[in-house]
């Protein structure tokens, strides 16, 4: 996975000195955009994403201090380095009291220590912008911990409770129920320092995973010009997700075990051991067992990369979260798209509850997404998704909780009652679900579902009491 190079803005107005940090740190692997006066930078923060600006105290006109002021207003997230001489520390001290991350004197004769400065500097504007990006998602980008559902309360308590421990985790779960973002949930509410790393392992060719993995060393193979760090070194003190790890090949499956148990491994054409320490998470959508089985995982690994397992529910095994989560993406979409969408119809709502969502939380998003699109009024009508969406279960297999779908008439075990007992099963799983329907969309509030179902607060609770429902957990 190729990892996009940290961009750098020097704002100079000495030549010289542009020309010796562009062309060292171009050299480093840095992209290094130059200005020569304060309104020349500013105009290329504007235009530019800048992970971090180098900044002279001394520029002539607007000077680096008036400079940094209005990066950090127009950039927040940029992080900004003042640039220094000798006779004027002191401004260097106010420049980080105005928000500057740190400052490097003038002349540069110690390059390691400016390097160390500017990777520290990247790794921070590195987390800023993981954390931002988690946090949109986690409130619902996917809406992959969105839900009341028992089994969302059970994998966000999981995730809280795993998150503390250095344990490798395997996350398993059908394609589309957000593996990787239960990944990055999991390294956020830790405490580790560094940045959440992934890498998918059906996506690169086998014969480039290994360096990608580990890095290699200059002349390690022709187009080898430079060393390069790999995926485990960039994860340093951070995490590093090994998505779809069933496709691994079976010869780097022995190098990857050894690293997990030596915490060391070489760059491609080195000698050299690097240690590392780097949690190590792992996901897949395949039969573990059967890939054991047929010879195509090892089985010391796979007791290796499992020590915790986290299941991620599919979206059919919590149907109450649909409503949810549509009105979630609707929200969203309003957004995005500049529609105006308000409601949804109850007979859409319900088809959308009734199917089995075989592409989980990511096909109904795409699904309603595509409903927006196409939405001319602010509700989406039963027809909205016609010839899209088909519900793949009857009716009474989906109220009495059979498993495939099957005629009404092939359910045995309705058809074995008499008539009055027969009726009061169907009535009690239709109640069940249609309490547990309108509690999930007043997420919870009994008083709105009562006021949706069309009845009075306290004939809602009383069925809630005798049909065993309970209001949603929003732990």
């Amino acid at each position: 996975m190729e990892q996009t190079a940290p961009t750098l803005l020097v704002i100079d107005d000495d030549p010289l000195v542009r020309r010796a940090v562009s062309r060292t740190l171009s050299a480093q692997g840095f992209r290094v955009l130059t200005a020569g006066d304060g309104p020349e930078g500013l105009d290329v923060l504007t235009s530019d994403e800048v992970d971090v600006a180098l900044i002279d105290i001394g520029l002539p006109g607007m000077d680096g201090l008036t400079v940094l002021r209005n990066a950090l207003q127009l950039c927040p997230s940029t992080e900004c380095i003042i640039f220094t001489g000798q006779g004027n520390i002191s401004t260097a001290y106010q420049s980080l009291d105005a928000g500057a991350s740190d400052y490097f004197e003038k002349p540069i004769r110690d390059w390691q220590r400016f390097q160390q400065v500017l990777r520290r500097a990247t790794q921070v504007r590195r987390l800023k912008k993981e954390k931002q990006i988690l946090e949109r998602r986690v409130e619902g980008e996917t809406g992959i911990l969105i839900g009341n559902s028992q089994p969302m309360v059970r994998l966000r308590s999981m995730v809280r409770s795993v998150a503390t421990s250095s344990a490798s985790i395997l996350i398993v779960g059908e394609s589309g129920v957000g593996k990787e973002l239960v990944a990055e949930a999991i390294h956020y509410e830790s405490a580790r320092k560094g940045q959440f790393v992934r890498i998918n392992c059906a996506s690169v060719p086998p014969d480039l995973m290994e360096s990608e993995l580990f890095g290699w060393e200059k002349g390690a193979h022709s187009t080898a010009t430079h060393s390069k760090p790999g995926l485990f070194e960039i994860a340093e003190d951070g995490t590093i997700l090994l998505d779809e790890i069933a496709e691994m090949s079976y010869e780097l499956q022995a190098k990857l075990l050894r690293v997990l148990e030596n915490r060391a491994f070489r760059r491609l054409g080195g000698t050299r051991e690097i240690y590392v320490n780097a949690r190590v998470l792992a996901a897949t959508n395949q039969n573990m067992d059967n890939a054991i089985a047929t010879g195509r995982f090892r089985r010391d690994l796979y007791f290796r990369i499992n020590v915790i397992t986290i299941d991620v529910p599919p979206l059919r095994e919590r149907r109450e979260d649909v409503a949810l989560l549509t009105y979630h993406f609707i929200k969203q979409f309003n957004e995005t798209e500049e529609r105006q969408v308000r409601r949804v119809s109850p007979a859409l709502l319900a088809k959308l509850e009734l199917y089995d969502w075989p592409g989980n939380v990511r096909e109904l998003r795409n699904m309603l997404q595509r409903a927006v699109l196409l939405s001319t009024g602010d509700e989406l009508e039963a027809g909205a998704l016609d010839g899209v969406l088909v519900s793949s279960v009857s009716p009474v297999d989906e109220l009495l909780g059979h498993g495939p779908p099957r005629h009404p008439e092939d359910v045995p075990e309705l058809f074995s009652l008499d008539y009055t007992d027969a009726k009061a099963e169907v009535l009690q799983a239709f109640t069940r679900r249609y309490l547990k329907h309108h509690l999930g969309r007043a997420g919870g509030n009994i008083t709105r579902a009562a006021d949706s179902s069309g009845m009075l607060r306290p004939n809602f609770k009383r069925l809630m009491k005798r049909f065993g429902v309970e209001v949603p957990s929003t732990e």
